[in-house]
């Protein structure tokens, strides 16, 4: 490490001192501006760019990272940061851009980062907690139906913490006992379902609403019996009142033009296909291909993991959402 500002260094140190691994980024700066080489227009003489230090240790406290990155976000939720920036997209995560070495970027203080941990579950496995009760086998808007001789009633879960709370069609909140005592049983049981692996997700947006047959709450029931809590996520947004519901690829055998629209009218991502044998639900991922040079992939690489992205498909699916 050269400790004095007025010595003269080259390229190779200005790499170390800012911790690039690829002159490009270098050039870059200089062609930007931003940083300035002593020798800029007779470089020829001494065959390289020359740089000051005290120009250099500027620099780099400009390139100080303005807040916690997606990467640094990710690391001490231990997420994968393109769920980091899922929060970021759906608003549960308070977020900023900045430019960062040269590239817009998303940052996330301190203090927002600390609210969120207190605020949400989160973990590289998230815990269903909040919308699942295994031990009880019953799920968040779940149906109850009472039968006697007159006509059923209905009641929906509306909360599956401690003690768990049901509403019933006249907007009676009461206990998961009160609600067996009653004589309401479980409309369809919860059966455990095989990890679809298939990547992706489609994406609904649910309104919040107390009425226990609302006709939302039955895309829930059709949901929990075709791909049962191991394949879903529901993330609560309380200061919008609704709830996000994000499921697996999935082949719904029911055929309605009715439910198509239901479907329709609730989807923020995905697909929805109407099949011979039903309707499938799909996530809208995309495969793109693209052939580079080994030297552009190694920079590509580089650049991923400057930017806290987790290969170069990231990379470039951030790049192009921010044309």
């Amino acid at each position: 490490m050269i400790d004095n500002p007025s010595e003269i260094i080259t390229i190779e140190d200005v790499m170390n001192i800012l911790t690039i691994s690829s002159k490009k980024t270098i050039y870059t700066y200089i062609q930007r501006g931003k940083l300035h080489p002593i020798n800029k227009d007779d470089w020829h003489i001494e065959g390289r760019y020359e740089f000051d230090l005290e120009d250099v240790i500027r620099l780099k406290e400009e390139l100080k990272e303005p807040g916690l990155t997606t990467k640094e976000v990710a690391q001490q939720l231990d997420l994968s940061v393109n769920t980091v920036n899922k929060y970021i997209k759906q608003e549960l995560l308070p977020a900023f851009q900045a430019e960062y070495r040269g590239m817009n970027c998303y940052f996330v203080h301190e203090e927002d980062l600390e609210t969120f941990k207190r605020t949400h579950e989160v973990g590289r496995k998230p815990s269903k907690r909040h919308f699942y009760h295994a031990e009880q086998n019953i799920a968040l808007f779940q149906l109850f139906v009472k039968k006697d001789e007159v006509k059923e009633q209905f009641a929906r879960i509306i909360s599956v913490e401690d003690p768990i709370m049901a509403v019933t069609e006249q907007h009676e909140e009461i206990t998961l006992e009160e609600l067996l005592h009653r004589g309401f049983e479980a409309a369809y049981e919860i059966e455990s379902k095989k990890t679809i692996t298939k990547e992706g997700y489609a994406t609904f947006a649910f309104k919040q609403t107390a009425y226990a047959k609302s006709q939302l709450y039955k895309l829930m029931d059709l949901f929990y019996q075709y791909l049962s809590p191991t394949n879903m996520r529901i993330t609560p947004q309380e200061e919008k009142e609704q709830f996000i519901v994000e499921i697996k690829p999935v082949l719904l055998t029911e055929s309605s033009r009715e439910l198509v629209e239901l479907l329709e009218s609730v989807l923020i991502s995905g697909k929805i296909n109407k099949r011979s044998r039903g309707i499938y639900i799909d996530s809208d991922l995309e495969v793109v291909r693209v052939k580079v040079t080994s030297t552009l992939k190694e920079e590509l690489q580089q650049k991923a993991k400057e930017l806290g992205k987790r290969n170069i498909e990231e990379l470039l699916l951030y790049a192009v959402q921010k044309l």
